[in-house]
């Protein structure tokens, strides 16, 4: 049954507490119900809401290609009227799957954390919702500077640090029947058989993927064996194209093939490492940085326990890619792709900051050596779950090696115009397989 509740402002993490309005009394822009919903904040207690507006919100934030089950994101501000106020009050309601309301549930917005303040969670399946601040991005992601991106990764490691070891310290997370927050690999109800899968994954199996994972795989990745056998889809694919010139070649499918094949070396030093809340996607777009030195991390539908290199190297592998929202030229238009560098000196700025910051907030805990010998491992697995799944669908539309040869040999006849969104996402590509490559003969 679905429930809503509301944050308990403390550190002590307590549950939402009920709250006698609903999600569908906010929806429906009820005076009463918003100011009830104020009433029970302490510096809130006193207000009278007299009128509420809504518009819709657009994601204006680059996609990824991700490993989370879609769901409807609808978003909407809502605008409050407050009597004896001359300024009205924003809020952000967001409709999201049940792993973020729960998030919500369970932890709120502890003080100085890069977590926005969640006022009301409404819990229902991929039907949740979630009321939040309006949290203002001051500084657009185009215009980061790298005292900037410094803060971020400090931030971050901060955000990991807050929740050490809570695989451990909070087992039931993700050990009960049907955990709030998953795991990154482990599985309730323990691996999956080949049966299973194959039952769960017909058409793929029927179309040749399953040919390609193996028994042994299925059975140590856990809750990531789905997405596996669509990187495997993704990886016949792309064989069958004759890989991609310039992106994928020879050596970059074998690489895949191998970790398709037995994935246990590159999951091995992840589980090695302690646990900690992870956000799952926390590229540049999912960032807020305000005038106050605020950073805050949107969107945590892909939130799971798993060690906070994840994140890490989810921040790196996104931090090249940009979208222009005012995009003018009429024939391209909407959001316009392009890339900003990340030398392999600037990552490992990003990377040292991250690592200095995390050994400052856990002192003797620290485990930054391991955390460094790990990035291979978590690279691998990004890449390899995050883009040859998105290979899959993305050549759907390719009937056969010829016109996909066809369409490479117009590539290079305009590869002197660099500024195109498809240039743009060649070459962000060919950086990514480049680093998938050195990450894997590093295993």
């Amino acid at each position: 049954m679905p429930f809503a509740s509301r944050r308990v402002r403390h550190y002590n993490f307590a549950p939402m507490e009920p709250l006698p309005v609903d999600i569908f009394q906010l929806q429906r822009r009820d005076p009463a119900a918003w100011s009830a919903l104020l009433g029970r904040l302490p510096e809130t207690s006193d207000v009278i809401v007299t009128a509420v507006a809504s518009e819709p919100l657009c994601a204006t934030t680059l996609t990824m290609p991700g490993r989370a089950k879609e769901c409807p994101h609808r978003l909407r501000r809502f605008i409050l009227t407050v009597d004896g106020c001359s300024d009205p009050i924003s809020f952000i309601a967001k409709q999201t799957n049940a792993a973020e309301a729960s998030f919500y549930n369970l932890y709120g917005d502890p003080p100085g954390s890069t977590i926005p303040t969640c006022y009301y969670a409404h819990l229902d399946g991929d039907a949740s919702w979630v009321i939040m601040d309006d949290i203002p991005a001051h500084y657009p992601t185009t215009l980061w500077v790298s005292s900037q991106v410094d803060e971020i990764a400090t931030a971050l490691a901060r955000l990991h640090a807050a929740r050490w070891n809570i695989g451990t310290s909070e087992t039931s997370l993700w050990d009960a029947h049907d955990p709030a927050i998953p795991h990154f690999l482990h599985r309730t109800g323990g691996p999956y058989t080949w049966e299973e899968l194959r039952k769960e994954e017909v058409y793929l199996f029927e179309d040749g993927p399953g040919a390609v994972i193996s028994s042994h795989a299925i059975r140590n990745t856990g809750r990531l064996a789905p997405s596996l056998l669509r990187a495997a889809n993704g990886l016949i694919v792309m064989r069958d194209l004759g890989g991609w010139p310039g992106v994928l070649g020879e050596s970059h499918l074998a690489a895949a093939a191998d970790l398709i094949d037995d994935p246990v070396p590159m999951l091995a030093p992840l589980l090695d490492l302690p646990s900690t809340l992870l956000h799952g996607a926390p590229h540049p777009g999912h960032w807020r940085l305000t005038l106050f030195d605020d950073h805050y991390l949107v969107d945590w539908s892909e939130v799971q326990i798993g060690p906070g290199v994840l994140d890490l190297v989810a921040f790196l592998e996104g931090y090249p890619l940009l979208v222009d929202e005012h995009w003018t030229i009429p024939e391209q238009a909407g959001s316009r792709l392009r890339l900003r560098n990340l030398s392999a000196l600037a990552e490992e700025t990003i990377v040292d900051t991250y690592l200095l910051a995390l050994s400052a907030e856990l002192g003797s805990r620290s485990v930054a050596r391991d955390y460094r010998m790990a990035l291979p491992a978590a690279r691998c697995l990004h890449i390899l779950l995050t883009w040859f799944p998105y290979f899959a669908d993305w050549a759907d539309d390719m009937p056969d090696r010829y016109v996909w040869q066809r369409v490479n040999r117009q590539d290079e006849a305009a590869s002197h115009n660099f500024h195109t969104p498809e240039m743009s996402m060649k070459l962000y590509l060919a950086e990514v397989f480049h680093r998938f490559l050195q990450a894997y003969r590093s295993l």
